[in-house]
């Protein structure tokens, strides 16, 4: 049902064939979502394909992805850096719509973090890159976006130069372990003249700060964790991401990670960020979005 999209014959965010299309596939979502998608069976234990890597993260070319590489960095070193993920021609597209978006005030769409035209762009970014394939097979299944979590992000200097996330693990927001993976793509260069993400290159299986039985986390909780226990938990020292327009990193919701703090030398800072769920562990509050 969701074969290529056939983006160039819309000829308007709002036509009708796009948000058509976007409706099947929320539907879609939520179909898988509730239905009685057999348990996939347990992954066997990754290797460690890349075991020279010590103290830092792992790195491929975006020809070199497959869910083989992306479980085992995941598995061993806590995430994976794929550079040159998106093409030229991607960045060049997503850094003008970034900027469309900012001048005409654009809004998201309701269900998801950004508006329906970025997603379907995202979409094709994803399936040229071999990232959807890859995602999916280490899935075991057509995987499911968070659709909130979809987001086209444009950070400016003088607006976002406070703003930082401390260290945390996204599966304390999701409720647990999901098995997810999330792409966090540099449409801009990040991590030298501007803030980017430090990562702690180590697979971490338990949650630091804060308690499965508890629930949800507030989005401060990241402040609540005391730096004893963090150094006491945490057995390395974090590995700083400098990435360059259409780098990624992939990371999944037990990552430690936290804005890596750097002062503004440029006006903004542009991103990519998605979220990939297989039916099981979809958050029971977010809006499911087939792949």
């Amino acid at each position: 049902m969701f074969g290529k999209l056939d983006l160039e014959k819309r000829t308007a965010p709002g036509s009708l064939r796009e948000r058509l299309e976007f409706e099947w596939r929320v539907l879609a979502g939520t179909c898988r979502r509730f239905a009685s998608v057999p348990t996939p069976a347990p992954a066997p234990v990754a290797p460690n394909l890349f075991p020279t890597v010590e103290g830092a993260l792992p790195e491929i070319d975006r020809e070199q992805l497959c869910a083989r590489l992306l479980q085992s960095a995941l598995t061993h070193h806590g995430a994976l850096i794929v550079r040159g993920l998106y093409t030229p021609t991607t960045v060049a597209r997503f850094q003008q719509m970034a900027q469309t978006e900012a001048s005409t005030g654009a809004l998201p769409d309701a269900r998801i973090g950004c508006s329906r035209q970025v997603f379907f762009r995202l979409l094709e970014a994803y399936r040229e890159s071999g990232l959807l394939q890859a995602i999916n097979e280490y899935h075991g299944q057509r995987s499911l976006i968070f659709g909130e979590r979809a987001r086209l992000r444009r950070q400016v200097r003088e607006r976002d130069k406070f703003a930082g996330i401390p260290w945390h693990q996204d599966a304390a927001f999701f409720g647990g372990r999901a098995r997810a993976v999330n792409c966090w793509a540099a449409i801009t260069p990040c991590g030298e003249l501007n803030p980017g993400l430090s990562v702690v290159p180590r697979r971490i299986d338990e949650l630091i700060g804060w308690e499965e039985e508890r629930g949800h986390a507030p989005l401060d909780y990241g402040h609540r964790i005391a730096s004893a226990e963090f150094e006491q938990r945490i057995p390395c020292a974090p590995a700083e991401c400098r990435l360059q327009p259409g780098d990624a990193v992939l990371i999944d919701e037990m990552t430690v990670h936290r804005t890596l703090s750097r002062p503004w030398r440029v006006p903004e800072q542009i991103v990519t960020i998605t979220w990939f769920f297989p039916a099981q562990t979809f958050p029971a509050w977010g809006t499911p979005i087939a792949a």
